[in-house]
C-alpha cells in the first residue's frame, strides 16, 4: 500500500514537472518526502489538507534525478552455445 501511494505522488510530481516521467524522479526521497507529509497532515486542519498535497505535488523540483549518462561499452548479446548432435 505504501509503495503505491509513493509511486502516485511520483506520477502527481511529474505531471507538475513538464519534460519529466516519473521514473526520473528518485524513489527514497519522494518516500521521505510522504512520510514528513504524513507526520504533518496528523496535526493539520480538515481544510488545510488538500492546500498540503497540493504542496507535496508541486515539490518535485527538489526530486529530480540528474540525468543518466550513456552506456561505456555497447550492450552485447551473448551467443548460445552451439548444439551436438551425437
Amino acid at each position: 500500500l505504501a509503495y503505491n501511494l509513493v509511486r502516485y505522488q511520483m506520477i502527481k510530481m511529474a505531471e507538475h514537472l513538464k519534460g519529466y516521467w516519473p521514473n526520473q524522479l528518485s524513489f527514497s526521497e519522494s518516500c521521505g518526502m510522504v512520510m514528513r507529509m504524513l507526520m504533518t497532515l496528523q496535526g493539520a486542519s480538515p481544510g488545510r489538507i488538500p492546500e498540503l498535497m497540493r504542496d507535496l505535488a508541486s515539490m518535485g523540483q527538489l526530486v529530480k534525478l540528474p540525468t543518466r549518462r550513456g552506456r561505456a561499452f555497447p550492450r552485447v548479446v551473448k551467443e548460445r552455445p552451439w548444439n551436438r548432435e551425437w
